[in-house]
């Protein structure tokens, strides 16, 4: 993992009145400081690689996030993560770890689903989809919290950059194979960002974290795709059908009915453009009535509010442990 990069100059906390939040990705975790009455700071360090131990993780990243902010001593830790699936295991391990180096006398632990819906709902019902590397859409309404997708690119993530990033370079590698559903931009593209493509498939082995190396590609089917490439603007038209289907989804499962509000947060919406043709029609059929709202903060923001919401009212999907 990277040694942490601080995004704002350093400043005095009073050390026993800081906690941490932390949001942690399959590309990066973000990480801020908590204080009354001081304004927080934040690092930026490697993600959650899948295949690694969670938990492990979750103890590593906050304790060289400490020290790289400097604190001796960290409240209460809140933690958003990807790789839970919508089940938190026992945190208490990871509180009586962190207790020892850190002082720590409090862990949350939540999906990222969690968090990225209290960043941009806050107290309010709807829909947030988080796409980045990955998917995962929450729905909260009368019949409760709901979880959509957020199963990892094996058996899901449909839409998401990881998707789109392979169906780019599987459409590249076509370009060189001379195989249908090729694009020949997108095999430029490769060549440009990677090498040449008979190398590729042995770096994509070899790399760290693989499904972040595909999910980098994303931003060149993108271009390619603004070019006017079919292929491309095929692959993410078809990325905003499969975001279209978990926002019903999750409306519906959430008892919001065809009217639900929701907000898409995460890299890829920052190119809604070339999601909204397939994202447009599929929820004109699914969800007729429903209405597009901003956010009103980010997923660091919704980790930081773990430390004053209810854990019941999202089940398994959030675990907390307390000591003294």
């Amino acid at each position: 993992m990277s040694v942490p990069q601080r995004r704002d100059a350093p400043f005095d906390e009073r050390q026993d009145m800081v906690d941490l939040a932390i949001d942690i990705g399959q590309t990066q975790a973000r990480i801020r400081t908590i204080a009354e009455d001081v304004p927080g700071r934040e690092v930026e360090i490697d993600g959650f690689a899948y295949g690694s131990d969670l938990l492990t993780v979750i103890v590593d990243i906050a304790q060289r996030s400490a020290e790289g902010l400097g604190l001796d001593h960290v409240g209460a830790i809140a933690v958003g993560s990807t790789g839970l699936y919508g089940h938190v295991s026992d945190v208490h391990d990871v509180l009586r770890r962190l207790h020892e180096t850190l002082g720590t006398t409090r862990v949350v632990v939540a999906d990222d689903a969690v968090t990225a819906f209290l960043g941009a709902r806050g107290d309010h019902d709807g829909v947030v989809v988080a796409a980045g590397t990955g998917i995962v859409g929450l729905g909260r309404g009368p019949a409760g919290a709901a979880r959509v997708d957020g199963v990892g690119g094996m058996i899901g993530d449909e839409g998401s950059g990881w998707w789109i990033g392979r169906r780019g370079l599987i459409a590249a590698i076509s370009s060189a194979d001379g195989r249908r559903g090729a694009s020949a931009p997108l095999l430029d593209r490769l060549v440009a960002r990677f090498g040449p493509v008979a190398d590729f498939p042995a770096l994509l082995a070899g790399a760290t974290s693989p499904v972040a190396v595909v999910a980098s590609f994303a931003k060149d089917v993108a271009d390619v795709a603004r070019e006017g490439d079919a292929v491309a603007a095929g692959i993410w038209r078809e990325a905003g059908e499969h975001l279209g289907t978990v926002i019903a989804a999750a409306a519906s499962r959430a008892g919001l009915g065809d009217a639900a509000e929701w907000t898409l947060i995460g890299r890829l919406s920052l190119a809604v453009d070339l999601l909204e043709p397939g994202l447009g029609a599929g929820l004109d059929a699914l969800l007729p009535n429903g209405k597009r709202v901003p956010s009103v903060g980010e997923p660091l923001d919704g980790v930081a509010r773990l430390l004053t919401v209810d854990a019941e009212d999202y089940g398994p999907m959030i675990g907390e442990a307390i000591g003294h």
